[in-house]
């Protein structure tokens, strides 16, 4: 007879064993997770935005007992449909948050077409059955503390009345972004003064949304969508500095701004004429006549302050 060996097991030593081997295991597939190459996600045509169910408009008092620290939500982007998971870490004024995983990441990154950075998008978040009007920024910044995701640091969702950790201040741009996603874009500019309006749309145009500038123009057709695109096209970023009003009807505006162009590194100082038409139940919107000034790159002055365009978005 051949020789044979047996190992015989105590129950207890038996259960011990399949402990170590689970742990073994579950090590492997995190090894296994953190260093596999993430998968390729295919982006949704920007020329052709789905429909996406609008949301809750809450302010962040509300939020922040929903979306609790370590809790995890989906983001939803309202230009894309694209979705991925996030877990937020901390916040006081609005919510820090990171990608929970590096495929998380890897759909956020084609959301910002491959390039991290500061401009904001209207987005919907799903957290404890609840879908929230939000706004979110592209780029990795301070502390992480979720390895393996491919994501140096975190990002910030804003929500109605959320704030800045920076400055306190609520951030006009966000806020904008917050009122896209609930569909209260209009309903929203309807009561504001013509400055406000006018700074709306720069702001508009500073985060490119053609859509969303098209809403603050006074009757609006094909030909006013046409040079906003052009607009927005040739400009990296936009900033009001101030507005003075110049009376008349239409009431007309001196708008003081400081642009960079795409393909330049100057920042440059320049002020347009800008109409505004009082239509009544809804609100003032800018005529669009002046606008073709934003193209003209002719400025009175050149600013070498690259802190100019500083984004006020920092946690820090």
């Amino acid at each position: 007879m051949k020789n044979s060996f047996f190992i015989i097991l105590k129950p207890r030593q038996f259960f011990r064993l399949l402990i170590v081997l689970a742990c073994l295991i579950t090590l492997g597939n995190v090894i296994w997770e953190a260093f596999k190459t993430p998968e390729e996600v295919a982006p949704l045509p920007h020329s052709a935005p789905p429909e996406i169910e609008r949301s809750e408009f809450l302010t962040w008092e509300e939020v922040d007992q929903i979306f609790y620290r370590y809790a995890n939500a989906t983001v939803i982007d309202v230009d894309t449909g694209l979705s991925f998971q996030v877990q937020r870490r901390g916040g006081t004024y609005h919510a820090d948050v990171q990608p929970l995983t590096a495929k998380d990441t890897a759909i956020m990154n084609v959301i910002y077409d491959g390039q991290w950075s500061w401009k904001r998008k209207a987005i919907v978040l799903e957290v404890a059955d609840r879908r929230i009007a939000a706004s979110m920024n592209g780029m990795p910044h301070g502390s992480g503390a979720i390895r393996g995701n491919n994501f140096n640091g975190h990002f910030c969702i804003h929500f109605r009345d959320s704030k800045v950790h920076q400055s306190g201040k609520e951030n006009l741009a966000h806020q904008m972004m917050i009122w896209k996603a609930a569909g209260r874009f209009k309903q929203m500019i309807t009561a504001m003064s013509p400055e406000e309006v006018i700074e709306v749309l720069m702001n508009t145009i500073d985060q490119q949304d053609t859509n969303l500038a098209l809403k603050t123009i006074h009757k609006p057709g094909p030909q006013d969508y046409d040079q906003l695109h052009r607009i927005i096209s040739q400009i990296e970023q936009i900033k009001v500095q101030r507005i003075r009003s110049e009376g008349g009807s239409p009431e007309s505006f001196w708008v003081y701004l400081t642009i960079r162009y795409r393909d330049s590194t100057v920042n440059v100082e320049k002020k347009i004429e800008l109409q505004v038409m009082d239509e009544g139940d809804t609100g003032y919107r800018v005529l669009r006549e002046g606008l073709d000034q934003l193209l003209n790159r002719q400025a009175y002055a050149e600013i070498t302050d690259t802190r100019i365009f500083e984004d006020d978005d920092r946690c820090n």
